[in-house]
């Protein structure tokens, strides 16, 4: 494959592969630089590429597994965000509750109130960072044990208890600020 062609390549799929990562990945950034990785393999593995699929399938597998690279790699050099001076002002020694962050209850006796409250969860569960969100959506969605959850994402059992008690402090606090400011259906 000479230049030319491979700039055509570039032209033709250039903003699908971008919407597709950028709707796999929270960070415009991140796409883009996905997007660019997966053209630079690409190029230098042109020699591999055995024209029994189109380019753009070819394509699309090589940004699938730069995805996947992108998240394994998250999960393994997590980014701590911040979140540990918090923990110790949210909780006393022993673990408990203080009582200006203990959190309240919601109502949720109407139908549209349990509604939001899925929505607002939703709506926070993308906030959290890749690695957290994984992790509760594997253990409350997916209902996985924490052995096979430690097993996929690569990670410890002590890291995954850490990541699932600030997901829950995170999303407790986004779900009380949501509901706080939307209390009618």
């Amino acid at each position: 494959m000479d230049k030319g062609n491979f700039n055509e390549w570039v032209h033709a799929h250039t903003s699908e592969l971008l919407r597709y990562a950028a709707s796999r990945v929270k960070e415009p950034e991140i796409a883009e630089d996905l997007v660019q990785l997966t053209f630079i393999a690409a190029w230098n593995g042109r020699e591999k590429f055995a024209q029994q699929s189109s380019p753009r399938t070819w394509l699309f597998s090589i940004l699938k597994n730069k995805i996947a690279d992108h998240y394994r790699k998250a999960y393994r050099d997590p980014v701590v965000h911040g979140l540990e001076a918090r923990d110790v002002d949210h909780f006393t020694a022993d673990g408990r509750w203080r009582a200006e962050h203990m959190p309240t209850e919601w109502d949720l006796d109407e139908q549209g109130r349990v509604e939001r409250l899925q929505r607002f969860l939703a709506e926070c569960l993308k906030k959290l960072p890749p690695h957290w969100r994984a992790a509760v959506e594997m253990k409350y969605l997916k209902e996985k044990d924490a052995a096979a959850i430690c097993q996929e994402l690569g990670i410890t059992a002590t890291n995954y208890w850490q990541q699932i008690h600030r997901a829950k402090v995170k999303l407790r606090e986004c779900i009380s600020a949501r509901m706080a400011s939307n209390p009618e259906p």
